[in-house]
């Protein structure tokens, strides 16, 4: 299990990085202990020879009974040595561990760094060394000196040493370190036990969600259900379910556009497909039969291409990322508007087609010309297809912020039940609706392009009182398409072009173009 292994790493990591921390403080309390006991040995020193120095180095020189001192020495188990400066010994003390030869090798050894620390120094001061170690059958010693420079009555000089040895410190420091390392070890022992408990038990909630996810990709569970967990985990859930049902989602949309898609080549393909067989029978011999086949067959293809345009287009609106457009000022919206007029009363000269344009002179529609062509070129040829009689009213407002484009227009409607489907691809509310020869894409484009460029597009539509597309666009002001400047919808200085319509007409259809 994931879990698992991440509670592995987590105990391992956690007790490494606590072996470290515990190493540190055992290396840095045993130096520290070593230091102490150093600190305590020289003490000792000092008050020894400042016992000799309180007799009188003269009156060393001068003893001839000197087992008080030899009986001390062999109690402390250190040496005492006295020597004027050409380095003849004036008085020694010996005891069992510093025999006279191996005070000598060690007064030797330390002699020329006493020596050159020594000159120009005060008489008062101590001299220390505490490297000098050697090896006999016992194991290993190691002996700390304290030297100091006397005056003698005469006016000569010398060099009185103190030797003591040290390993009783060695095996303390050692036997300290030892019991710390065991501690150490009992420590990390029960710290991992605790961390790997701990662990466990705290990723046992991640544990579940995994199990369930298991279960939920191999379809024993449609979806995460579990409970009691933490919040985070609760959160987590929650956004799995979210993610799951958006990928449902999108697949069955798939599955229906993939549906819908070859059920719309299937018929234009039938088609051809039963007018090239009879042009391969009688096409050759009969005028009357290779005519309309060949003409049928034009239309089939003419309207393969076209679906399969709107197809490329609609990939194409997907991926393409937002442009950077100029915006359109109220001239240009009223210029594109009425040219729409014209198109539209060409194809429908029974209906009344109606423009209305109210924005501010200084306000731009964030959109590119041709694009907002194309969408209502969609929506105004789908108002004159289901309006019999009546109006087709298309308008521009400023509208907090936002332009408000609408298409409107007395035609038959639609169910409510059919509303939240329209700009689905290849959606046809009826079959009065899917007896026409379009393709159920234009909807579908119409609200891509829109949201390529933040906007929004909406419908309302009552059976037998019409329909109302509105287009919201972010409206800008010329200095930059940066920033978004609302605009009241009557504000002193608007533009405001109304053609008249019938009275009568907007009573029977009153609540069209509000939004």
């Amino acid at each position: 299990m994931i879990g698992r292994t991440l509670s592995a790493r987590i105990t391992w990591w956690s007790v490494v990085w606590c072996a470290i921390v515990l190493l540190v403080f055992t290396m840095i309390y045993t130096v520290s202990f070593h230091a102490r006991s150093v600190q305590s040995y020289k003490h000792v020193l000092q008050l020894e020879m400042a016992t000799l120095l309180g007799q009188g180095v003269d009156k060393l020189v001068e003893q001839d009974d000197s087992s008080n001192w030899e009986r001390y020495a062999a109690v402390t188990d250190s040496a005492v040595r006295l020597t004027d400066n050409r380095g003849n010994v004036l008085f020694q003390i010996t005891s069992p561990s510093f025999s006279s030869a191996r005070i000598n090798q060690i007064a030797n050894s330390v002699a020329s760094g006493l020596d050159a620390g020594a000159s120009g120094q005060s008489g008062t001061q101590t001299r220390w060394n505490q490297s000098y170690q050697w090896h006999d059958e016992k194991g290993t010693h190691h002996a700390i000196v304290a030297s100091r420079q006397v005056s003698f009555q005469n006016g000569t000089s010398g060099t009185l040493q103190v030797f003591s040895l040290t390993d009783e410190l060695a095996k303390e420091t050692w036997w300290t370190f030892e019991w710390l390392t065991a501690l150490d070890v009992l420590i990390l022992a029960l710290f991992a036990f605790g961390m790997r408990w701990f662990t466990q038990r705290g990723l046992r909630p991640l544990n579940l969600l995994m199990e369930g996810i298991q279960e939920v990709e191999w379809n024993q569970s449609p979806r995460l259900n579990l409970h009691r967990v933490p919040g985070e985990v609760e959160s987590l859930q929650q956004s799995i379910n979210q993610l799951l049902d958006r990928i449902d989602q999108g697949v069955q949309e798939q599955n229906r556009f993939i549906a819908d898609a070859s059920h719309e080549l299937r018929t234009p393909l039938a088609i051809i497909a039963g007018h090239a067989n009879l042009l391969r029978r009688w096409g050759r011999e009969n005028v009357r039969v290779w005519e309309p086949a060949v003409r049928n067959i034009n239309s089939e293809v003419a309207r393969l291409q076209k679906l399969v345009n709107q197809l490329l287009l609609l990939a194409k609106l997907e991926e393409a990322p937002q442009r950077r457009v100029e915006g359109l000022t109220s001239a240009d919206i009223q210029a594109l508007f009425a040219q729409l007029r014209q198109d539209a009363a060409v194809l429908r000269p029974d209906l009344d087609i109606v423009v209305r344009v109210h924005m501010t002179s200084q306000a731009r529609a964030f959109m590119d010309e041709d694009d907002l062509h194309q969408v209502l070129v969609v929506l105004i040829d789908n108002a004159l297809r289901h309006t019999q009689e009546g109006r087709v009213e298309l308008a521009a407002h400023g509208d907090e912020g936002m332009v408000r484009f609408t298409v409107s227009d007395t035609g038959e409607g639609m169910h409510p039940d059919v509303v939240p489907h329209v700009f689905d691809r290849f959606y046809r509310a009826d079959a009065a609706r899917a007896s026409s020869r379009g393709s159920g894409l234009g909807l579908a484009i119409c609200k891509q392009i829109v949201e390529s460029y933040q906007g929004k597009i909406y419908l309302r539509s009552k059976p037998g009182r019409g329909t109302t597309v509105i287009v919201r666009m972010p409206m800008q002001e010329p200095v930059g398409l940066e920033h978004l400047v609302p605009g009241p919808p009557h504000a002193p200085g608007t533009e405001h072009k109304e053609i008249p319509i019938d009275e009568s007409r907007r009573t029977a259809y009153p609540d069209a173009i509000e939004h």
